[in-house]
């Protein structure tokens, strides 16, 4: 039995993090029997950070190396695609853990009104009385990663115009089909949905939600996603 380390749910999904929801995809797609554990504080995990799996006592942290790991015991995330097709998966997973993702961390961490419900829904678990003060270090922890990184640094003009291009990939590479790259879901999928889903469910009205709530397709596709590879525990 495999055991994913993994933050709990919020927000209507099962982690809150789309890095521990693409591992629970992949290890659902996989077909190998798991369970999850979940943790609050992923400071003593490798990397300090979360997802982590439990294989006979071996920890594989990072959900790309997770996959590596599942595809070394025999799971094929990418069955039937062609060597140019799994180019251009590698390409959009990028794209999206580079763009995507940091616009979800953005309006979860920044904008003040999201702030308040993700404090409460991440953290509640916390003793009240270090949790203010262990709150705003870690706000103000990712608000210094987001300037260095670049998109706290942009107007919300500029960021929506930069989602605006990789929703436009999406949409090309989905066309009509019911996943990315045909009739199942392969480790594109499991990658990218996740974060287009938590965007989708931001607690309050950003302008990346709501340009994203109003993307013809991608809404119906994220849904999908969730029906054929989210767990159901």
């Amino acid at each position: 039995m495999l055991t994913l380390l993994t933050f709990p749910g919020s927000f209507n999904a099962p982690s809150h993090s789309p890095y521990c929801v693409k591992a629970m995809c992949l290890l659902q797609m996989s077909g190998f029997d798991w369970q999850p554990e979940y943790l609050h504080d992923p400071r003593k995990m490798p990397l300090s950070r979360l997802p982590v799996l439990r294989d006979a006592g071996q920890l594989i942290p990072d959900s790309a190396h997770i996959q590596i790991h599942l595809e070394r015991k025999g799971a094929d995330f990418g069955t039937g695609l062609s060597t140019e097709q799994k180019a251009q998966s590698h390409a959009l997973i990028q794209m999206s853990e580079a763009g995507l993702y940091n616009i979800l961390v953005h309006d979860r961490w920044l904008i003040d009104e999201s702030w308040a419900h993700t404090r409460a829904a991440f953290f509640s678990g916390i003793p009240f009385l270090i949790r203010g003060p262990l709150t705003r270090k870690l706000r103000k922890s990712v608000r210094n990663k987001m300037i260095a990184q670049g998109t706290a640094q942009f107007s919300e003009e500029e960021r929506l115009a930069r989602m605006t291009r990789d929703l436009d990939a999406l949409s090309v590479q989905l066309g009509d089909q019911p996943f990315l790259f045909g009739t199942h879901p392969t480790a594109a999928d499991a990658a990218i949905a996740p974060v287009l889903d938590m965007i989708l469910n931001l607690p309050v009205a950003t302008g990346a939600r709501e340009l994203l709530k109003g993307w013809d397709g991608l809404p119906e596709y994220v849904a999908r996603l969730r029906a054929a590879a989210y767990p159901a525990f």
